[in-house]
């Protein structure tokens, strides 16, 4: 299948594109590491990280796909809706669509299946591979081509310590020798954070093979947006029928079982009885949302509205609205919503069944915000009200937030990646 090109767009900065996706060798500098990275589709959080890549002189890079959807509209489950992302997804860097396999499969392990993976890696004509994730066929055959053709693989996966203990014990009975033998062909491991690397650790991967590579959201983007409508941010909430003076509390995701939104509701049931002026937005779609419309007229709740699925171009208006943001979640291993609810300068209310606090992580105990046993509807009240009661707190949070944001972004993506090759390759030139 042939790449395809999107028509640009004049809010992106300038691009180093190739349109017609072929070699850049005359362009590149002597020593260059040639990589692929292998990923199922255009996702709307990595295709910022693939540009970057593609600005660096040090790296040459091909994206290996096996579907469009994203860029193209496909059903997401998640959601229960048809969506196509409104960015964006295809131009500013390389990319190759390979034959899949169940193309329209997204939830098993043999969907979006493409042997010629294995074929391209084997070649050898790689410094090194970065591969996403371990669920799929896709990415084992993505190994597989690497080993054949001695090309080093760099692992990327969010999976953390807080995940793996949900699993059941009949499951890890199996998972864990499978992932123990992946794992000692790794050549370098890509760790998100705290939990992620305590993962790794358990498995007893080395340290030094060790590289940050956060899980990132464009800071940027979101952060300029959200504050070009402060001034606005009256009459957008009019819209949705929110006065302007209260406490806005914000969740962004799907509405489904494992994020509970429902605790949300409960919050804010107890708060209103306490006659604090706050108003809580549930931006998302998903199985629970008749669940959630029975709760709130069964609780007589005013102050809770829907605002169902938003795309990435209405996402910063929402934050910009917002006052706190809150994530619930019973298992969420790096929701980037923290990362884009950060940039745009909020403090943050996250479940300890999240994967975003910890040392040197996302969210701080006490400085950006605060974390609190998943379930606890009590614990998370508390949190709500005291940002609610404490406007000082509210604003020294957020810009907590901001700050600590500026860490977690493409730039260190790309300087782990760098690492990882000088380390893996030694610096070998092209």
């Amino acid at each position: 299948m042939a790449p395809v090109t999107m028509p640009g767009r004049s809010d992106l900065p300038p691009l180093s594109t190739n349109p017609e996706n072929t070699p850049r060798q005359n362009s590149l500098p002597r020593r260059v590491y040639k990589i692929a990275v292998v990923i199922s589709h255009p996702i709307q959080y990595f295709v910022p990280l693939f540009r970057r890549l593609a600005e660096e002189p040090k790296i040459d890079c091909t994206v290996l796909y096996n579907s469009l959807m994203g860029a193209q509209k496909y059903a997401d489950p998640g959601f229960g809706l048809e969506i196509k992302w409104d960015i964006p997804l295809l131009e500013g860097y390389h990319y190759r669509v390979l034959p899949a396999y169940f193309p329209r499969s997204t939830s098993n392990f043999f969907g979006r299946t493409s042997p010629q993976v294995a074929a391209e890696l084997s070649k050898g004509t790689y410094d090194a591979a970065i591969v996403f994730g371990w669920g799929r066929l896709n990415s084992w055959l993505a190994f597989l081509g690497g080993w054949v053709g001695r090309v080093p693989v760099m692992l990327y996966g969010d999976t953390n310590v807080l995940y793996e203990s949900s699993k059941s014990w009949y499951l890890q009975l199996v998972r864990r020798p499978l992932l123990a033998c992946l794992f000692r062909r790794v050549a370098a491991f890509l760790v998100t954070g705290t939990f992620n690397r305590r993962f790794y650790e358990s498995f007893g991967v080395r340290p030094e093979k060790c590289f940050f590579f956060p899980q990132a959201a464009d800071n940027d983007y979101f952060a300029c947006r959200a504050a070009s409508i402060k001034s606005r941010r009256d009459k957008f909430r009019a819209r949705l029928g929110i006065a302007p003076e209260a406490v806005v509390v914000l969740f962004v995701g799907k509405l489904i079982p494992r994020k509970r939104p429902q605790d949300l509701l409960y919050a804010a049931a107890s708060l209103r009885e306490r006659g604090h002026p706050i108003a809580v937005v549930l931006a998302g779609e998903g199985e629970l949302r008749s669940h959630l419309e029975s709760e709130i007229k069964r609780l007589n709740l005013k102050n809770v509205h829907l605002s169902g699925f938003k795309n990435q171009s209405e996402l910063p208006k929402i934050y910009g609205i917002s006052d706190i943001f809150a994530l619930p979640s019973s298992i969420d291993n790096k929701p980037l919503v923290i990362n884009e609810a950060m940039a745009c300068g909020l403090p943050i209310i996250v479940s300890d069944g999240t994967g975003v606090w910890g040392d040197g992580d996302l969210v701080r105990d006490g400085e950006n915000g605060f974390v609190y046993p998943c379930g606890d509807v009590g614990a998370l009240r508390q949190a709500i009200n005291r940002l609610v009661t404490e406007p000082g707190l509210r604003q020294q949070m957020a810009a907590r937030s901001q700050e600590i944001i500026t860490g977690f972004g493409y730039g260190q993506c790309l300087e782990g990646i760098l690492q990882a090759l000088e380390r893996e390759t030694g610096g070998r030139e092209a």
